[in-house]
């Protein structure tokens, strides 16, 4: 019946309760979030784990509750914790990408194999275990504050990919005594990027920064070993300045995302600035949407009596204009779909609104 014994439905049940699936499972889910289910408390049974043979990524929430024995005796190569707390041993485990969260962690020991460290939510006093101190590691901080600090333990990374608030001084990765390839994006526009000589520390051979609006060519300094420079959401004065300045010399600058300073006074707050890069008229459509939809939300007055209702109407009515967009360019993509999702939710928490209304308004969407 079943060409493929992979495809062979199993009952597979870790203590909360028992789900079929294929023994062709390569992703399994037990942070609440997917089909398996763990009990709330008490003992997992790891052992199901043994079902599912082809399991190479697993997605795990809250205290270990056995999981790092369980990692050790089997071939998990991707690990997704979220809400970890106290100390994490990976040292005795295969598992060569790691993303945590968790400002409850104390330290993070991981073994020769892991090649990929995420950090998500991390305390400031994290310490890090790692072989060479993370020399062949690459590091991903997201979600930093904007007086962020590598962890203590990761000096020498060679990979940096850091995101923060909405500034950022070159000085905090100082003690990083190996680094060559570095990200840097910010999560509120304008980016600053402060202190840029300090840049000229490391031996750097990749830069890429973005959304940093407010970075001054000027102060870029020499970086001898520097191949590639990227900069993705940058004004166009600061993109041909830098275009400039390395014409003729070994270093490749890419631009992505260059705005006039006339386009960034009126929609550098947008959060649908981006979608010009499509389609300018798609874009455009899509960021005096959003305008009309803020302007009414923040004209409702606390007290107003109709302040739900009109509340309702402003966001419905973007939920409306970004239909009519679709309906005309056919661009809401999945990844446009997302972004909509997460301006609609923001939108929604700055005017106070319960996000189970704000999902049921989403649901007008036609994309």
């Amino acid at each position: 019946m079943f060409a493929d014994r992979r495809a062979v439905p199993l009952l597979v049940d870790f203590g909360g309760g028992a789900v079929t699936v294929i023994r062709h499972t390569p992703v399994v889910n037990l942070t609440g979030r997917g089909e398996f289910r763990v009990p709330a408390a008490g003992p997992v049974d790891w052992s199901q784990l043994d079902l599912l043979p082809e399991c190479v990524t697993l997605e795990w929430a809250g205290a270990a509750r056995g999981l790092t024995t369980a990692l050790a005796d089997r071939d998990i190569r991707y690990l997704y914790w979220d809400d970890a707390v106290g100390d994490v041993d990976l040292s005795g485990t295969r598992v060569t990408n790691v993303r945590l969260s968790g400002a409850g962690l104390r330290s993070v020991r991981l073994g020769g194999g892991t090649t990929s460290l995420m950090l998500r939510g991390w305390p400031p006093d994290l310490v890090v275990d790692a072989p060479e101190q993370g020399h062949r590691l690459s590091l991903t901080l997201f979600g930093g504050a904007d007086d962020v600090t590598v962890p203590e333990g990761l000096r020498r990374v060679p990979t940096l990919w850091l995101t923060v608030d909405r500034s950022l001084s070159a000085a905090a990765l100082a003690d990083l005594t190996d680094l060559t390839d570095l990200r840097i994006c910010f999560d509120q526009t304008p980016g600053t990027l402060t202190d840029l000589p300090e840049l000229a520390r490391h031996r750097l051979r990749r830069l890429q920064i973005d959304e940093a609006y407010d970075v001054d060519p000027g102060d870029l300094p020499e970086l001898p070993l520097l191949e590639c420079l990227e900069l993705c959401g940058t004004r166009r004065s600061t993109a041909r300045a830098l275009r400039e300045r390395f014409k003729g010399t070994p270093v490749r600058v890419a631009v992505d995302g260059a705005k006039s300073d006339a386009w960034l006074a009126k929609y550098l707050d947008n959060p649908f600035r981006d979608w010009a890069e499509q389609s300018r008229v798609f874009g455009l459509a899509a960021c005096k949407a959003y305008t009309r939809a803020r302007t009414a939300v923040d004209a409702v007055a606390a007290d107003d009596p109709r302040r739900l209702a009109l509340l309702e109407k402003a966001m419905r009515g973007l939920i409306a204009d970004l239909n009519k967009i679709e309906e005309e360019h056919g661009l809401i993509d999945t990844i446009n779909r997302e972004h909509a999702g997460e301006v609609f939710d923001e939108l929604a928490r700055r005017v106070g609104v319960p996000s189970e209304l704000a999902d049921e308004w989403f649901d007008d969407r036609a994309w």
